[in-house]
Order: C-alpha cells, then sequence, then structure tokens
C-alpha cells in the first residue's frame, strides 16, 4: 500500500513540475514557433519515458503502476478541469494545443487502465502461487 501512495504522489508531482514550470526557459531559448513547442513537449515527454523506466526498472511492480496512473490522472484531470474548464492556461500558446490536449487526455486514460490492468493481474498471479 505505500509502494501505491507514495508513488502516486511521486508521479503526480514529477508531471506536474515538467509541466507547469512557469515561464520555463532552457538556457534563454523560448519556443515560439510550432515546431519549438512541440519539439519542447516532445523532450519532456522523453524525460518522463526515461523516469517511467527508471521506475520499472529499479522499484517494486507496484510502485511502476502507481506512477503509471499517477502521470495519466494527472495528464487527464489537469487538462479537463485546469485548461478546459476553468481555462487558466494551455498546454500551449499555438493553435495545436486542443489537439496535444485531446491527445492527453486520452493518453491519460489508456494509462490509468494499463496500469490497473496490471496491477490487478500481478495481484491476481501473486494470490494464485499463495494457495
Amino acid at each position: 500500500m505505500l509502494y501505491r501512495v507514495a508513488s502516486f504522489l511521486i508521479g503526480v508531482l514529477f508531471v506536474d513540475y515538467l509541466f507547469h514550470t512557469d515561464q520555463a526557459q532552457a538556457l534563454g531559448f523560448e519556443a515560439e514557433t510550432m515546431g519549438e513547442r512541440l519539439g519542447a513537449l516532445a523532450f519532456v515527454g522523453g524525460i518522463t519515458l526515461v523516469f517511467f523506466y527508471i521506475c520499472y526498472r529499479f522499484f517494486a511492480r507496484s510502485f511502476f503502476n502507481g506512477s503509471i496512473f499517477a502521470a495519466g490522472f494527472f495528464a487527464s484531470f489537469d487538462v479537463v478541469v485546469v485548461h478546459w474548464i476553468f481555462q487558466l492556461h494551455r498546454i500551449t500558446d499555438g493553435p495545436e494545443a486542443i489537439y496535444i490536449e485531446v491527445f492527453l487526455v486520452i493518453l491519460g486514460l489508456i494509462m490509468m487502465v494499463f496500469s490497473v490492468f496490471y496491477e490487478r493481474r500481478e495481484k491476481d498471479v501473486a494470490a494464485s502461487l499463495q494457495t
């Protein structure tokens, strides 16, 4: 249970930090064109994949599943509530924002289903090994 709670909190905080650093700039570079904005998002996505790999490789499977669930939950919830309902900000300032946000909501839902499916599967396997 502790792995699940810890992984959820770490996952949410990590994704929040990556996607919501106010006025984030890299060495004075500010993404102004669509290509630059998409490149910046791809870079953050790559770092996120490295984070998921580290969770998968070095921690218990429950921690990995919790991190995947947390990131999926955050992606979906944040886009729907903060971006669409309250309209506090968008994922980018360009016209591509709506497409990226819809993609993130769908991806987030897939990640949550994936993690719950594998967490339940592992629980069932562990129960069958004990009997």
